[in-house]
């Protein structure tokens, strides 16, 4: 019998209907609380697959595993694995492409009009007994009429498009991969009154928006990031926000999670801080779960999955 591990499974267990799957299709299901990387070599011995959270899949850990065929990436981003070392092992990657584009985008939406509102510091201040005016929260201006940039222009750059226009944003994207966003890197950081990160995790990307970046921004501007991380300098980012040179951050990923207690992040108050959940719903943890199981079942069978990582 055939065994799939499923990492993460204290925080993203498989429910009736996909242990039923697996079931069905004769895989035994091997849980492992976590994902700490001795113990995942440990527990994949003998797996033909793994369904991948939060663990990182460097060569130096994809040499070690055993027999395993397939490793699923419950998401969307596939940084934290080395899909070239995978495939050179015959290892497939599969994926979800297109997970969670309305959520992401409704976040990151949320955490703009958090921002643009000053909502977190209101409550806070409310919370405290304090009653702050205008005089306290400004300066605040109304969404339509200005100028909503994204670094990407991918399916959730896209999805908070619509959203944003709807809401009366003019939009300018810079992507060098999207025809259609057109805007230069460096226009688009001057020309915006948001700019919200929609790019992946390479090489190329890590740091992409860092002191000079932000040093081009509006001043009173708001940064936005439901991507990735490292993407962002965080620690330029911080700077920004206490020497008052940005009006906002919206932040749902860090580089080190959760966000260690010393980080200058925690101290600016206007920053709103989330635990990486954009992509948390009923609708999309359940689609990150069943799209890439009915694909580890296909290679399983010994047919084509439907969502490989792209060569």
């Amino acid at each position: 019998m055939p065994v799939a591990l499923l990492t993460d499974a204290d925080r993203f267990p498989f429910d009736v209907d996909d242990r039923a799957a697996l079931a069905d299709a004769g895989v035994e299901l091997r849980e492992l609380e976590g994902h700490e990387p001795e113990e995942i070599i440990a527990a994949a011995h003998g797996a033909a697959a793994v369904f991948v959270y939060y663990a990182r899949f460097p060569a130096e850990t994809i040499e070690r595993l055993n027999g395993v065929r397939v490793l699923a990436r419950c998401g969307s981003g596939y940084d934290n694995i080395d899909v070239a070392a995978a495939r050179a092992r015959g290892i497939e990657v599969v994926y979800v492409p297109d997970y969670a584009i309305d959520d992401v985008s409704d976040h990151a939406l949320a955490l703009l009009l958090a921002c643009s509102r000053k909502i977190a510091l209101s409550d806070r201040a409310v919370r405290a007994g304090e009653w702050p005016g205008y005089a306290e929260l400004a300066p605040m201006h109304r969404l339509r009429g200005r100028t909503l940039g994204l670094l990407g222009y991918g399916r959730i750059a896209r999805g908070l498009a619509g959203k944003a226009r709807a809401l009366g944003l003019d939009v300018i994207a810079h992507d060098p991969y999207a025809a259609e966003a057109t805007a230069a890197k460096e226009e688009l950081f001057r020309a915006s009154d948001f700019v919200s990160v929609h790019v992946p995790l390479t090489a190329e990307t890590r740091h992409a928006v860092g002191e000079a970046e932000l040093a081009l921004m509006k001043p009173g501007a708001i940064l936005v990031n439901t991507a990735r991380g490292p993407v962002v300098d965080t620690i330029a980012l911080a700077r920004a926000l206490r020497e008052g040179r940005l009006g906002g951050a919206g932040i749902d990923v860090f580089e080190e999670a959760p966000l260690p207690p010393d980080h200058p992040l925690r101290d600016c108050p206007t920053s709103v801080l989330t635990p990486h959940s954009a992509a948390y719903s009923e609708e999309a943890l359940a689609e990150v779960r069943k799209r890439p199981l009915a694909d580890v079942l296909r290679l399983l069978r010994g047919e084509p999955a439907e969502s490989p990582v792209p060569q």
